[in-house]
């Protein structure tokens, strides 16, 4: 045979040996990781049959078989899998976040939390595993930790308006009022690059709470007005009573009773409308309409001491000792109350594996009427101890106590 046509039949010899071989594993296992990102489980059974006949790729078919066990919640055979082959470093990090869901899934949410400590010591960029230590660190009371993985997120995001939407809220909720008021500002910034974030008005009647705490009316009010009109009657009311508490502290005593009286009309079970429409009657010398709307306030938010201070003050102007001294010892009652619940806010951020501050917490939420928090203490403390009975039993009467409102 002429060398020439030698060379050209061993070059298409060649070029059909390359087109028959298998292709490799690595390039297998790549697909079926895009075929899970898309949840195309047809396509991952199919690579997982391909890999199967390979003797050489038994990690990458129990990879794929543990994904597939997850689609359709067998978390057993998920973590069967997963304790083979989570040493592997190309699919450690994946394999990790399976017994994530699966400890999620089995309410075992310190061995959740623990793998994804673990996590963020080994893939610290691995944004999922801290989002989802803001959620269980938030539902634990443990903030400290949940501002820590929301400063992180926030850097690994930097269009993301919800971590700096979560900080601007626990700053707010522990006074810590300069940086509230920068975590909401840059969650405001972000929010317009993101469509799928609905919290906007919610954050401007919130910055305006803050605002008038530390007597910037003016900037109060330009968050106020920038309210969108489609926010939820209830944002209204309290931005309206917002606008009232503003324009009373300017001085503006005609303006604030209108805001109050907008407010009230759109929502008369709003307790902030009624107390600042108490505080425009004292300031106008009206004692009586004064003591009837913080009356009212009083029983809307029976665990606010603000209204039963300004109440006593105004029962002592009406001449009526007893009544002041006694709503003034309700003042009394329900600050020790919050200052232990805040300290013990502290306690439980220290110690996320300790459940009996957690039930203690809840039991002070319930005294001040706030139900949605007990539930949420009591559940933390489930997280930490599920068949702890007390917590049970909370949150059985929690729900029965709201149920009857």
């Amino acid at each position: 045979m002429p060398k020439l046509l030698l060379a050209l039949s061993l070059a298409i010899s060649s070029f059909q040996l390359g087109c028959s071989s298998e292709p490799a594993i690595d390039e297998l296992l790549e697909q079926g990781r895009q075929a899970i990102q898309k949840e195309d489980w047809n396509a991952v059974r199919e690579l997982k049959n391909q890999l199967a006949d390979r003797d050489d790729a038994k990690i990458e078919t129990q990879f794929l078989e543990a994904n597939l066990y997850m689609n359709v919640l067998n978390y057993d055979a998920v973590m069967q899998r997963v304790g083979v082959i989570a040493s592997d470093k190309r699919i450690r990090e994946e394999c990790m976040m399976l017994a994530v869901h699966c400890f999620t899934a089995a309410q075992d949410l310190p061995s959740a939390v623990r793998t994804l400590d673990e996590m963020i010591q080994e893939f610290p960029d691995n944004i999922d595993a801290h989002r989802l230590l803001i959620a269980h660190y938030y539902d634990f009371g443990a903030l400290q930790q949940a501002m820590r993985h929301c400063e992180r997120v926030s850097e690994l995001a930097p269009t993301d308006p919800r971590p700096d939407r979560l900080m601007g809220l626990i700053s707010k909720d522990f006074e810590k009022h300069e940086l509230a008021i920068t975590h909401y500002l840059e969650s405001l910034k972000r929010a317009p690059g993101d469509p799928a974030f609905d919290q906007t008005d919610e954050i401007r009647t919130e910055l305006a709470e803050v605002y008038i705490r530390i007597r910037k009316y003016q900037d109060a009010q330009q968050q106020l007005e920038q309210l969108s009109p489609t926010a939820s009657e209830l944002l209204q009311a309290t931005a309206l009573a917002y606008q009232a508490e503003c324009a009373m502290a300017l001085g503006q005593f005609a303006e604030a009773d209108r805001f109050v009286q907008q407010s009230i009309t759109k929502d008369p079970s709003l307790p902030h409308g009624q107390r600042i429409l108490g505080l425009i009657a004292m300031q106008t010398g009206k004692p009586e309409q004064a003591r009837l709307a913080l009356e009212n306030a009083s029983r809307l938010d029976p665990a606010n001491d603000r209204v039963y201070f300004q109440l006593s003050n105004v029962l002592r102007q009406l001449g009526e000792t007893d009544a002041a001294e006694q709503a003034f010892r309700k003042h009394e009652q329900i600050k020790a109350l919050k200052l232990e619940y805040i300290e013990l806010n502290v306690q439980a951020a220290q110690q996320t594996d300790n459940a009996e501050v957690r039930i203690t917490i809840a039991q002070i939420a319930e005294q001040l009427g706030d139900y949605e928090a007990a539930i949420s203490w009591y559940g933390g403390a489930l997280g930490i101890a599920p068949e702890n009975q007390q917590a049970m039993d909370g949150i059985r009467r929690v729900r029965a106590m709201t149920q009857s409102q």
